[in-house]
């Protein structure tokens, strides 16, 4: 890490560093300023030179995770596994090095997971900015947890506190727009992976390849074009294994080489969006067991948290249990509905089942 962040230091790497990722990467009329045009007033992403040396390491380290925590690193978790178990890197999912708007941008993330955090019933417990990352670490990157008081961890942190600086005065994070992927509406179908598959072909084999392999840069030991399927791509424990994310993140940044942040006409579709997803899901991912207990415990109001689980969560589709046609989270009854239902839809008979077991219980 000494080498690294005396690179670092130097000043070599800077926000708008060239690179899959990165602002130089995206489509025609995808630069800083129009980043800037479209998070103002709120926001403006911070000068460069004003990033401090952790933080620069940081920003390294989000954008070739891998490299640096992968398999082929030295660093080791406490149980002997690397912390980065696919080959991806922060970047793969949060374009620009953290920086695209409708991208899922991290220029907000330490002010909104500021200590204590922000309860999320998924893990029924509080999520702070270590738990925050973490939970990427484990979840998209297949992975396992960087030590909260690590280096890793406290420069990425840094790199986050960076990006936060560009919230300009009078302004909470809040106020910020573009900070997540755009919305995209349930379809009352279920999604098509038949026809994603070609919209595949037209649309994602020239940069993902036909086997979903994408490509792999050897000098940088990074992804260029990310793997969307088998053992070096997203978990399917994370968000980007549900389809009800999957398909925001491709109708908001994809073909990365055509979109304009500008110009909303440059995405895919989102019909189109949610059918490639299909695709996509209906290949296979990392997994892990021990998140099966997702959505266990209760909330700080008293609900059962798997009453909000994610319909299109799954990893383990069992929940919820049908009692009669009712919605419940008895181990003894059977799943109320499909694996197959929860990875493609129709959503909406499992969401109503769950909002029906809420009300009955006095929750809204």
């Amino acid at each position: 890490m000494f080498l690294l962040t005396a690179l670092l230091a130097a000043g070599i790497f800077g926000v708008a560093q060239a690179g899959e990722g990165s602002v130089a990467q995206a489509g025609e009329g995808s630069d800083p300023e129009s980043f800037n045009s479209l998070y103002a007033p709120a926001y403006r992403l911070p000068d460069p030179a004003g990033m401090s040396a952790a933080a620069a390491s940081g920003k390294e380290l989000v954008h070739s995770t891998y490299k640096y925590l992968g398999a082929q690193s030295a660093p080791r978790a406490a149980n002997g596994l690397p912390y980065v178990g696919n080959k991806l890197a922060c970047t793969s999912c949060h374009l620009g090095d953290g920086t695209q708007p409708n991208a899922s941008p991290l220029i907000v993330v330490a002010k909104k997971y500021a200590a204590p955090g922000i309860f999320s019933p998924r893990e029924n417990a509080l999520r702070d900015v270590p738990v925050r990352v973490n939970g990427c670490f484990e979840r998209s990157l297949a992975g396992e947890a960087l030590p909260v008081d690590s280096t890793w961890m406290t420069d990425i942190e840094a790199y986050l506190d960076f990006l936060a600086t560009g919230i300009q005065p009078g302004y909470t994070y809040k106020q910020v727009p573009a900070q997540m992927y755009p919305a995209v509406a349930k379809l009352t179908r279920a999604a098509d992976a038949v026809r994603g598959a070609e919209i595949y072909q037209d649309n994602c084999k020239s940069c993902h390849q036909e086997d979903g392999s994408g490509v792999w840069l050897d000098g940088e030991d990074r992804y260029r074009y990310p793997a969307l399927w088998g053992t070096n791509s997203f978990g399917l424990m994370s968000g980007m294994g549900r389809l009800s994310t999957t398909a925001t993140m491709i109708h908001g940044t994809m073909p990365r080489d055509k979109v304009d942040v500008m110009d909303v006409s440059t995405r895919l579709s989102q019909m189109d969006a949610v059918d490639v997803s299909a695709y996509l899901l209906s290949k296979s991912h990392p997994y892990n067991e021990r998140f099966v207990s997702d959505w266990s415990g209760v909330g700080p109001s008293g609900m059962p948290n798997w009453l909000t689980r994610d319909s299109s969560a799954s990893y383990d589709f069992t929940m919820p249990r049908s009692d009669a046609g009712v919605a419940t989270d008895d181990p003894a009854m059977p799943p109320m509905f499909t694996r197959e239902q929860h990875i493609y839809g129709p959503f909406q008979p499992i969401d109503a089942a769950l909002k029906a077991a809420r009300n009955a219980r006095g929750y809204p």
